[in-house]
């Protein structure tokens, strides 16, 4: 059978071609789920809130999945499923860094916004372990496989890591847009601009984190978590005084994500 990179129009590299269906099938499937399940959410139907959550945050993994296996067949489903299931890298270091900067940045954040009188208390502790697996199961697990272990990877074959990481991180963020108006989600009801500023930021951080672990996505796993749960830790009211803090200290952080993934010739990641 003939392979699908002979079947590419002149000038489309394979991984180009995967990419632009991988971001293409994420952003569809997105803004579907929203046109299927707000008008539902908004008459507060919690079954809405959890399929728009769940089908969204999951999508980048599934789609991640088939789209391996339409260009590159079962190899290119276990090279993909290594980057997740495969033993943790000697880079012992990142991935204490993937849990310590994130929370770090989000307590500077929180305690600016607490000195602005925009405190909150902190959830209870009954709640802890309920909203820890609810975090784990949604974002951190779901979004990672896709975004870092898939589209990152393939934007390095033809780019720098920082240029590969700018474009991976605003792609990201982006695809958060429905988010602003889906009944019942945080973005509501903060701005976009400290939002998407603050997710690609973030996004800087996570290629660094790829990158150092040698292309092993439970480093950003990690980071994703993290950054969830400290966030919803509570301390500071959930509005655009918080939110502007995150994007100021992220972005710093992700100055710093940025000069190291300079200092790489090259991706670090395995392909």
């Amino acid at each position: 059978m003939e392979s699908s990179a002979r079947r590419l129009p002149s000038g489309w590299s394979h991984s180009r071609v995967s990419a632009i269906i991988f971001v293409a099938a994420c952003y569809a499937v997105t803004w579907l789920a929203w046109a299927g399940f707000h008008s539902v959410a908004a008459t507060g139907k919690m079954w809405a809130f959890w399929a728009f959550l769940l089908v969204t945050v999951w999508s980048p993994t599934f789609i991640a999945l088939a789209v391996a296996m339409l260009f590159d067949g079962l190899s290119g489903l276990v090279t993909l499923l290594q980057r997740l299931f495969r033993l943790p890298s000697s880079a012992w270091s990142w991935y204490i860094a993937a849990i310590v900067l994130p929370s770090s940045s989000v307590l500077v954040a929180t305690l600016l916004a607490r000195a602005l009188h925009q405190g909150a208390p902190l959830i209870a502790m009954e709640a802890l372990l309920p909203t820890m697996v609810i975090q784990l199961g949604t974002g951190a697990l779901g979004e990672e496989l896709g975004w870092r272990g898939f589209l990152l990877p393939l934007l390095q074959r033809g780019a720098s890591p920082v240029t590969s990481a700018l474009i991976m991180s605003v792609l990201w963020s982006l695809w958060h847009s429905p988010s602003f108006f889906f009944p019942g989600l945080p973005q509501v009801f903060i701005s976009p601009f400290a939002f998407l500023a603050m997710v690609t930021a973030f996004g800087v951080f996570l290629s660094l984190i790829f990158n150092k672990t040698k292309g092993h996505i439970l480093g950003t796993i990690l980071a994703h978590f993290v950054l969830n749960t400290s966030l919803a830790l509570g301390g500071a009211h959930f509005g655009n005084v918080l939110w502007w803090s995150l994007a100021g200290t992220f972005s710093l952080l992700a100055c710093w994500s940025g000069f190291m993934l300079s200092q790489t010739s090259g991706p670090t990641a395995e392909d």
